[in-house]
């Protein structure tokens, strides 16, 4: 029987870079939620044997993509003899901070714990997701939240305020590992203390809208600069680049202005990937 599972897109209102372990991975501070842009995973059980496809492809060969790489950890470490045949259906566009491969990875380990039969609680999902992704432990928690450590240590923030945004991907991708060696190469300083939390209202989202690699991103791939101001320009309140980039969203006082703002911008640049929608806490495998 086919099942299919949505695999959303994540959004930072914040991120700063606090310090760096020795063994090179940056310490980060990052407030991320959910934001209504998805890839679609199909997953066909019972199965003698694991077998995956992606549309479109988003790595040369099916085995390193993270929706198979997960499939394959949770099967060895429970030990199962079971498979999965799975199907990526991509819209989250890759390479562009949001999250798109960890959010398809946690949505792998959730769907198949459950399909398999494995019930296991989320103490060993989160242990297999932090040797897929930094950023997939947010997704199995389920909730906004607030990121430390290299991701893992995650603080719920099931409170936090909706904001409609909108949403911009230039059409290029850049690598996490390139910004980040970027970032370290030019001495930036590191963040000292984060700014406050649990904003509850849009106004009060303002003061967190810092992202430390916003700055590198944006000498690598300088249309990021562009996409700031083009949201400006429509009104937007405040702007940020997603992650390491390459998208930027802008935050609109309401789901009108946002809209609005949307329409001109595809009429302006229909180059650009663009979307809009209102943010969201709540994972939709998320459990209880």
């Amino acid at each position: 029987m086919v099942r299919q599972f949505l695999a959303p897109a994540k959004v930072n209102l914040a991120l700063r870079i606090v310090g760096r372990r020795a063994d090179g991975f940056h310490l980060l501070w990052t407030v991320m939620t959910f934001f209504p842009l998805y890839d679609l995973l199909e997953i066909d059980t019972p199965a003698a044997d694991l077998q995956f496809t992606c549309d479109p492809p988003v790595t040369a060969v099916a085995e390193d993509n993270l929706v198979w790489r997960a499939a394959r950890l949770l099967q060895e470490a429970s030990g199962t003899g079971q498979g999965a045949h799975l199907h990526l259906r991509k819209a989250i566009p890759h390479g562009a901070g949001l999250g798109g491969g960890s959010s398809d990875a946690a949505t792998t380990l959730l769907a198949l714990n459950t399909l398999w039969g494995l019930h296991w609680p989320l103490p060993p999902l989160l242990a297999l997701g932090e040797r897929l992704g930094a950023d997939v432990p947010l997704f199995l928690g389920g909730t906004a939240a607030l990121a430390e450590g290299i991701g893992e240590r995650l603080t719920p923030l099931p409170q936090l305020a909706a904001a409609d945004l909108v949403l911009i991907h230039p059409g290029v991708s850049l690598s996490t590992a390139e910004v980040f060696r970027h970032w370290h190469r030019h001495a930036h300083p590191e963040s000292g203390v984060p700014p406050p939390l649990l904003p509850s209202c849009t106004e009060t989202l303002l003061p967190l809208l810092v992202n430390d690699l916003e700055s590198t991103a944006t000498a690598l791939q300088p249309v990021i600069a562009q996409l700031a101001v083009a949201l400006r320009q429509q009104g937007a309140l405040g702007t940020l680049m997603s992650g390491s980039g390459s998208s930027v969203w802008g935050l609109f006082a309401g789901e009108g202005e946002a809209q609005a703002a949307a329409q001109a911008l595809r009429r302006a640049h229909p180059e650009w990937q663009i979307f809009c929608g209102r943010t969201f806490n709540q994972h939709p495998l998320a459990r209880g």
